[in-house]
């Protein structure tokens, strides 16, 4: 998958910009099979507020992908086939790889670079 280095989103407020900004730095990391590639990424929105919420969604979305099937609820399986399909991974790739990259961020919180 060819990366842009630079992508850009523009919507109005209101608008889902947020949740399309998660689910665009999840794909990224997800994708990637190391684990430090959110070192890679800088995420910038406009206010203090929005870039807590950003960082806050995907740190609950790797949460939700990393349970063990039997914890987690069927929303969150949905999610987890959700996410495989886009990525075209399998379910169990995508959770071993949330586990490890919600590790890493935890344990390399300020490199995990959501800001204004």
């Amino acid at each position: 998958m060819e990366e842009k280095p630079l992508k850009i989103f523009n919507a109005s407020a209101g608008s889902g910009k947020t949740y399309t900004l998660v689910q665009e730095y999840l794909r990224i990391v997800l994708y990637s099979d190391n684990p430090m590639k959110f070192r890679s990424i800088l995420a910038m929105t406009f206010t203090n507020k929005a870039a807590n919420e950003m960082k806050e969604r995907i740190l609950e979305g790797l949460i939700q992908l990393s349970k063990a099937p039997h914890d987690k609820s069927e929303a969150e399986l949905n999610f987890l086939i959700d996410t495989s399909k886009n990525l075209g991974l399998a379910p169990k790739l995508v959770a071993e790889r949330s586990a490890k990259i919600l590790n890493r961020i935890l344990h390399n919180y300020s490199a995990f670079s959501v800001m204004t």
